[in-house]
């Protein structure tokens, strides 16, 4: 499954290793490829724990209502690196989740269905680890019925409609307003705030600087010439220049400070050397590492890690 995805068996248990949508995209190709289950994206979802998602799950889980937990993960959910677009709405019947792939899956039917799948999984999943018993209303798919659809009408057991102008799952209005098993609001108000600031963190990396840290994030240490993250934006690089001169960056200072935040973390999160480090932020050697962190925070790296 990790062919061509530049990652190594060793890495998926360490909790320092960045994966990219890239990646992600490989390994689940791979997975298809590999698989004689063309469910595969669905039972994936089935087996996700809102445990997973850290304090963005810790939320849901601590939610007052349903509905508020809805209304959470709609309004939150750039919080989980999405690959997708989500969105919650209510009518007087139903509470109706849609979702849809990002363009570069759509080309792809097999890669867009199993992206539709896993998050269709996935809300049922979560809903579980939230009120327990849980039944669906109704499903909409954009795409046409598969020439075995039996796990479906298994899994979601209720009706089922295919060429849909959407991808949507739907719950009574009912549940939304079922208290969750584990709802305390006072916790829910606390971590509410986290991820509050999360997104605030997130909001100033806005425009072509913050499209540019994303790429930057994605290639996990493996940061692209400014002629390849051009390519990915799809402007030139004088263009590139200019938009970020008007946001009071430029190409180098985002480089350098993504390349800082990661080395802090690596430093304060993680046990590796300064080699090892020095490899990851794709530095030559651990001597040049040194001198540029020095060169940004006036302490050595051990000075930094051991403070």
């Amino acid at each position: 499954m990790l062919r061509d995805t530049g990652i190594e068996v060793s890495e998926l248990s360490k909790p320092e290793t960045l994966v990219s949508v890239s990646q992600m995209t490989s390994a689940i190709r791979n997975a298809l490829n590999l698989s004689n289950d063309p469910h595969i994206g669905l039972r994936l979802g089935l087996g996700m724990r809102i445990t997973t998602y850290g304090v963005y799950g810790f939320a849901l889980l601590s939610s007052p209502t349903c509905r508020a937990a809805c209304q959470f993960a709609q309004k939150y959910h750039a919080l989980t690196l999405p690959m997708s677009d989500q969105l919650f709405t209510e009518t007087n019947t139903h509470g109706i989740w849609s979702t849809e792939p990002n363009a570069s899956m759509v080309s792809d039917l097999q890669l867009y269905i199993f992206k539709v799948e896993h998050i269709l999984g996935t809300i049922i999943a979560f809903a579980k680890d939230i009120i327990g018993d849980f039944q669906v209303a109704a499903i909409r798919l954009r795409y046409p019925e598969p020439s075995d659809s039996s796990t479906y009408r298994q899994v979601f057991n209720c009706p089922i409609l295919y060429g849909q102008p959407a991808n949507e799952l739907m719950i009574d209005t009912a549940l939304l307003d079922r208290t969750p098993r584990h709802a305390h609001e006072s916790t829910f108000s606390a971590v509410q705030r986290l991820c509050d600031d999360m997104l605030g963190k997130m909001a100033t990396s806005s425009g072509v600087a913050g499209r540019l840290r994303e790429i930057f994030m994605e290639s996990a240490g493996r940061f692209p010439p400014i002629e390849m993250a051009c390519e990915h934006l799809g402007i030139s690089a004088r263009t590139l220049r200019r938009r970020l001169a008007s946001e009071g960056v430029s190409y180098q200072t985002v480089l350098d400070e993504t390349r800082l935040n990661l080395a802090k973390r690596y430093l304060l999160e993680t046990g590796l050397t300064m080699e090892e480090i020095a490899s990851r932020l794709n530095y030559s050697d651990a001597s040049n590492f040194r001198h540029a962190f020095r060169r940004w925070t006036g302490k050595s790296p051990v000075e930094f890690r051991t403070g």
